[in-house]
Parts: structure tokens; C-alpha cells; sequence
């Protein structure tokens, strides 16, 4: 994700979450600090279809957001988001990823799942509607083990997840990196 991205994934966070939305200086905040954070978009032809961000400070990474509009759900964008996240926390050094989900999102759910997040704790009412969050954690050091099929990217220190970009069928895969993604 860019500084000219914040717009774009703005008026899709406040479409995908009108209750929680976060305002729009938060995007901006959050890429402000490189050093702890890394986000990242999904685009297709007609524009920015997911986002996807995550804070690591060792040993703890958060999946601090991740959204998919949901015309393009079901074509592996999520999947591929969140292997990014995952492969980022890794090389960050993180022992373990944790992420808050609604209780009432089954489908977000079952994607962390299939990943090896496992249910730690509830937080009652933590949404503002009165929503629960759900807090999942993957342990990091078993993950490459346990989803070698699903964590397919190669780990280069010092280098960032490839963009996702959407195929003409829809499908999420993977652009080689730019000279943006290598700074």
C-alpha cells in the first residue's frame, strides 16, 4: 500500500465496516512506520479490491486489518493476502501472529483456520455494535511444516511480499516485486 492507495482502501473500509471503519488519518499513521508495519492491496483492473496490514514487534505480530469486497471473494485473495502477512511476520522474526475477528464471521474465520490460527481468548463486546472478538493465534516456528503447501512464497531477508494483483478470470496471484516493493 502507497500513500495515494489511502483514498481507495478508505472508502472501502468505511463500505466494509461501516460500524468500525477506521478514519482515514489511521491508514496514514500506520504507514508511517515502516519499521513495525507492513500493508499491502490487492488490485484488479478496475482498482483496489483487498487490503491487508500487519504490526510486528517482536516477538508478537497483529494482523491489524484484512477485507476483501465481496464481489471477489471466493478467488484466493484472502489466502494470498494473509500468506503475505504470515511470510512478513516470519521474516520480521515474529514467534506468533495474533489477529481479532467478529464472532458472527464464520467465512474469516474458517480462512484462519486453514491457516493453523487456533482460538485463544473472547473479548466480549469488543466491536461497537456489541459484537465479540474472537483472538486467534498461529505459532510461527510449526507453520512452514504445517502449510508448506499454502505458505509457498520464498522467505529473502530483506525482501517484501510480492503485490497481489487479480487475473483476468479474477483469480489472486502474485507480480513479480517492483522497485517500490524493494525499498
Amino acid at each position: 500500500m502507497l500513500p495515494a492507495d489511502i483514498p481507495a482502501v478508505h472508502e472501502l473500509e468505511v463500505r466494509l465496516f461501516p460500524v468500525d471503519a477506521w478514519p482515514l488519518q489511521m491508514f496514514t499513521d500506520e504507514l508511517m512506520q515502516p519499521e513495525t508495519r507492513r500493508y499491502l492491496v490487492a488490485e484488479a483492473p478496475e482498482g483496489i479490491v483487498g487490503y491487508a496490514g500487519l504490526m510486528c514487534v517482536e516477538p508478537i505480530a497483529d494482523v491489524q486489518t484484512i477485507a476483501v469486497v465481496p464481489e471477489y471473494e471466493g478467488r484466493g485473495i484472502g489466502t494470498a493476502l494473509l500468506t503475505d502477512l504470515i511470510a512478513e511476520g516470519q521474516r520480521r522474526g515474529a514467534a506468533d501472529i495474533l489477529l481479532e475477528v467478529r464472532a458472527d464471521n464464520p467465512r474469516a474465520q474458517q480462512l484462519y483456520i486453514r491457516f493453523g490460527f487456533e482460538q485463544i481468548h473472547v473479548r466480549k463486546r469488543y466491536y461497537r455494535d456489541g459484537v465479540d472478538a474472537l483472538i486467534m493465534r498461529l505459532q510461527l516456528e510449526d507453520v512452514l511444516a504445517l502449510h508448506s503447501g499454502i505458505l509457498h512464497q520464498d522467505i529473502v531477508p530483506g525482501a517484501g511480499p510480492r503485490p497481489v494483483q487479480i487475473d483476468e478470470a479474477g483469480r489472486a496471484g502474485e507480480t513479480a516485486p517492483t522497485e517500490a516493493d524493494q525499498k
